[in-house]
């Protein structure tokens, strides 16, 4: 596969007013909301892109459920082909997993009903649920009780969405990566990515892509043109009419507690209705569409704009400000002549080479790195945390913890960041995920009362860990919380006993 960008072009040349994207950049800074990469393409160009470092243009980036809409477009192809259609039941594609008896709700379940998340389910599964489940997902979707007909009531599931990836694998007899690489990504000049296997060799379809945000612009842009890339038709436009209308009108977001969605509460007042659903792509406001993902990985197009904006993100779960923004000082500046082009875009330029999330602001030595020097044998704890230890150099240090996977290091840099590759387990912070080796980007720094703090920021996730040591009365205790997840921000103080050399 061939990186091809996408091209280039000033806003003004695009019918963007430069102003608007600097007040658009602007806001979410004064708001504190931790953006790491956005992009704005109007009108055949990418007009705008910003990266916040760490984080840069050719990192992959977890999409989380903005993998969905990817999903789609594999159920997409089957169906143009004539393979799959959309009234075909879901328990004939694995009638050697299905209960006995086959329940009558269960039945009569289509892919219908798995693209428009409607299946007569009660709750609705997360990722983070089942991503630690080592026996068949196939198998325990398909025992997960069908309380209600499919087809009517919207419950937000990525069961749903596996399913249909493991539909597309029944039908194909590959994976649903492979299926859209031979017959979507190869044409769009993609970087690298990634998607993650679930057991049975199928993609998790829900969740599990990692891209560069190019590569989602891009996505997006195909989506944006009726299906076609370069003058090939990739995907039918009849297709990508009906995956990216409203086809759910009534659509609300239950009560969500790290693990799954539960129906709508009518008798809370606060639950806001959504602008609806189509085939695993939402509906936004102005006659748009996006595929988004938790912690704020989106992907939007608006066809009256010929536009297309990607975000990935590290925001807090019901954020809402990102989208306030957007209406309010990106949106009125499409199609807007700018005042003084120039003048603005040497703003929003400057504006762009500044971004950059928080660093740890501190001392780069502390006599109390004598203190905390060497290995700590940590109390019983639920994270199964058995070892820390500290090795202090002149500009860094070397962190290592043993728990029940192995051993892992980190090494935060005290006069800059470094960057390792790193084991650290982190799934529950993490939203569950734990990968064998991921990037991390490193900091390090004193506070004036001797605490060591560290920044580990997991540069292709939304995550970014807080990290505090101190020795206190002869034993050591250690801190660690995260910017965002679905469950718990902070886990449990560890409490350590010095391992004598």
């Amino acid at each position: 596969m061939t990186y091809i960008p996408l091209p280039r072009a000033l806003p003004h040349e695009r019918g963007v007013d430069p102003a608007g994207v600097v007040d658009f950049l602007q806001a979410v800074t004064e708001q504190g909301l931790e953006l790491h990469s956005f992009l704005l393409y109007r009108q055949g160009a990418v007009v705008a892109e910003a990266y916040w470092q760490p984080y840069s243009a050719h990192r992959l980036h977890v999409q989380h459920s903005a993998t969905k809409s990817w999903t789609a477009t594999a159920i997409g192809l089957l169906i143009d082909d004539g393979r799959l259609s959309l009234d075909a039941k879901v328990v004939s594609f694995f009638p050697e997993l299905c209960p006995q008896p086959i329940s009558a709700n269960l039945a009569a379940m289509t892919v219908e009903d798995l693209l428009t998340m409607r299946t007569g389910h009660t709750r609705g599964i997360s990722g983070g649920d089942w991503r630690n489940l080592q026996s068949s997902w196939v198998e325990a979707f398909l025992n997960e009780p069908v309380d209600e007909p499919p087809g009517q009531s919207f419950i937000y599931s990525s069961a749903s969405s596996f399913m249909l990836s493991a539909i597309v694998t029944q039908v194909t007899g590959q994976t649903m990566h492979a299926l859209l690489q031979a017959r979507v990504l190869d044409y769009l000049g993609l970087d690298h990515l990634e998607w993650d296997l679930a057991p049975g060799g199928f993609n998790s379809g829900g969740n599990g892509l990692s891209c560069t945000s190019e590569d989602s612009l891009k996505f997006g842009v195909l989506h944006l043109n009726h299906g076609q890339w370069q003058g090939r038709q990739l995907l039918s436009p009849e297709w990508v009419g009906e995956a990216t209308r409203n086809q759910v009108q009534d659509v609300w977001m239950g009560e969500f507690d790290g693990k799954q969605y539960l129906p709508r509460d009518k008798n809370k007042a606060n639950e806001a209705q959504r602008e609806g659903y189509g085939y695993q792509w939402w509906m936004t406001e102005h006659g748009g569409y996006y595929a988004s993902g938790v912690f704020g990985q989106q992907c939007m197009v608006l066809p009256e704009q010929d536009t297309v904006i990607v975000f990935t993100c590290g925001l807090r779960l019901g954020e809402k400000r990102l989208h306030a923004a957007l209406w309010q000082h990106l949106f009125p500046a499409l199609g807007r002549t700018a005042v003084d082009a120039n003048a603005s875009q040497a703003q929003l330029d400057a504006l762009i080479d500044g971004l950059r999330l928080p660093t740890l602001q501190g001392l780069q030595s502390s006599p109390a790195s004598r203190a905390l020097q060497g290995r700590f044998a940590i109390e019983p704890n639920e994270d199964g945390v058995r070892e820390v230890a500290f090795d202090f150099q002149a500009d860094y240090c070397d962190f290592t913890l043993v728990d029940h996977r192995g051993t892992h290091h980190v090494r935060a840099g005290f006069r800059q960041p470094i960057e390792t590759l790193t084991s650290l387990t982190g799934n529950y912070l993490h939203h569950q995920y734990q990968p064998e080796q991921t990037a991390v980007v490193a900091q390090a720094c004193w506070s004036t009362e001797g605490e060591l703090r560290m920044d580990w920021r997991f540069v292709e996730t939304a995550f970014g860990d807080h990290v505090t040591g101190r020795v206190q009365d002869g034993r050591l205790r250690f801190d660690r919380g995260v910017n965002t997840n679905a469950g718990a921000l902070q886990r449990p103080t560890l409490i350590g006993s010095r391992i004598p050399l």
